[in-house]
């Protein structure tokens, strides 16, 4: 299971970064792909959001900051 969610993360950041997919992995970061700005980080977790049914707090949105903070962070909230 955790290969499936991780896989469906790597294709929401794929789409909403114009990177990819292959691409996506752990060293993926806010510091390492150019396109991952704020405006952008709000897309990727709205996008999250809706693929997963699920929704994150403030304090959430805030720690995910690389490929595996945001699996993480879906996983907890599955």
């Amino acid at each position: 299971m955790t290969a499936d969610i991780e896989a469906r993360v790597r294709q929401v950041f794929a789409e909403i970064l114009e990177i990819d997919a292959a691409a996506v992995g752990d060293a993926t970061s806010m510091d390492t792909v150019e396109q991952w700005d704020s405006a952008n980080h709000i897309s990727l977790v709205l996008a999250l959001e809706e693929e997963f049914g699920i929704s994150f707090d403030v304090s959430e949105i805030e720690a995910m900051i690389s490929f595996p903070d945001v699996v993480a962070g879906v996983l907890a909230k599955l």
